[in-house]
Formats: C-alpha cells, structure tokens, sequence
C-alpha cells in the first residue's frame, strides 16, 4: 500500500493528477513541492454531507482552512461515514481520485478528532516537512496563468468554443523568495512576542504596529515561514513557532 502523506488540502487540489498511460504504474497526484502521491492524510472540518437515500453512496466535504475538497465513499464504505457530521474535525487518510475535472479523496480512515489542539500539531508537521524540502533545495512550483483581461481582448469566432482556451498547457515556473532586510525580519518576530496573545495577529496588525508598507510585511512573513519561524494555524492568523 503506498504511504499516506500528510499534506494541506491546497496541495491536493492545486496538483495535477496523472494517470497511467497503460495501466501498468498507478495514478498519482504531481504536487506544486514536487511530490508524487497516491494518497494522502489531511485534518480539517466537515462543512458538508450527503447521503443517498438507499445508502449506496456518501459525499462529504472538508475544509482544513487552505481548500476544500469532497470524500466520496460507495457501497459497503459508506458505513465509514455514518456517524460523521457537518462540524466534526477528522482526521483522513484516502486515495486520490479524479473523475469529470475534480480531484477528490476515497477515505480508507476516518476518525473525529476530540481535542483542536491537534490541528497545531498537524501544522507544525507539514511545516516541518515543507522546511525540509527547503533545505533539500526544493521550492514549490507556481502554475503562471495568463490574466484573464488577456482572454477577453481575444477576438473568437462564433463557432470556436471559448472553453477550449481553459484547455491550454499551463507553464511551471519557482517563484523565488523575497531580498528581506535581517533587521526587518528581527522586528516582525518582536511584534508576534508583543501582539500575539494566544490567537495569532495578522499581516495588517504588523504593518501598522511597525509603520511598514504591506507588501514589506508579506515578503518577511513569506520569508519566515519558509525559515519555519512563523506558521499559520487559521487563515490569515500567523503565530511564532517556539
């Protein structure tokens, strides 16, 4: 059985699937780190659920704070979703599929989570896993999509298909990280031990506690995750790792 790696749900759902051309290697999903998987564990909280009436089938979806992604579950496995509800925090382990353009998980585990304490830890797991692939010289890679106001000033013919433009190969280029200043580094990790107590501040409350400009502030905070000195347990909630 191939491993389960503990990844964001943004990883899964930014990746592209690739399937076997014969039949001979499984499936697998290319991640933007440059990981190839098959299946995946992520913790979030179920935001959604949907049962067949004749119990043949179940959708579910998760929401870990990065995305969203549905648990689709057939037959005899929808049992394994029975006593999950809207609300509950899990912990998945599943197989990555894609069926119609969504990518989407088939759970082997599912358990509910009782302490939210769990979800730091798992942050401070893939956080150290991603630190790292940093230090293996690894950076993720960006997908560049053309602005959509280039799209619109395309002339196309009536009987051509706008889609078929979405359908176009999609380059990969690394972004790299930002030049940031060692003494504005210093003064943002200062400002999370004089702001922060106990749920994390934001970029905003950064910049106007240092009178920095914005976008100063995001190249340091990009530059200190990366360093894995800062992470981010809730969406736009950074919190020094200590």
């Amino acid at each position: 059985m191939q491993p389960a790696y503990k990844i964001k749900i943004e990883d899964i759902v930014k990746g592209q699937f690739v399937r076997s051309a014969d039949g001979g290697e499984p499936d697998y999903l290319a991640t933007s780190w440059g990981q190839q998987i098959s299946r995946a564990r992520v913790m979030g909280t179920i935001v959604d659920k949907y049962v067949s009436e004749d119990q043949s089938y179940a959708a579910l979806r998760i929401d870990d704070g990065s995305e969203t992604i549905r648990l689709k579950s057939w037959r005899q496995d929808v049992s394994k979703v029975a006593n999950i509800n809207v609300g509950d925090l899990v912990d998945v382990i599943g197989r990555i599929r894609e069926y119609g353009g969504e990518t989407y998980l088939v759970p082997d585990v599912i358990v509910t989570v009782s302490d939210p304490n769990w979800e730091i830890v798992r942050e401070l797991e893939i956080l150290g896993a991603r630190k790292q692939l940093f230090k293996e010289g690894k950076r993720p890679q960006i997908k560049k999509v053309e602005p959509q106001v280039r799209i619109l000033e395309v002339e196309v013919p009536p009987q051509v298909q706008v889609g078929g433009i979405e359908g176009e190969i999609e380059e990969l280029e690394e972004e790299p990280l930002p030049e940031v200043p060692d003494d504005v580094k210093k003064k943002v990790l200062m400002t999370f031990d004089k702001l922060d107590k106990g749920d994390g501040i934001s970029p905003t409350d950064i910049s106007a506690e240092l009178n920095l400009t914005q976008d100063l502030v995001d190249d340091a905070m990009r530059v200190l995750i990366a360093d894995g000195e800062i992470f981010e347990p809730r969406v736009g909630k950074f919190r020094r790792l200590r």
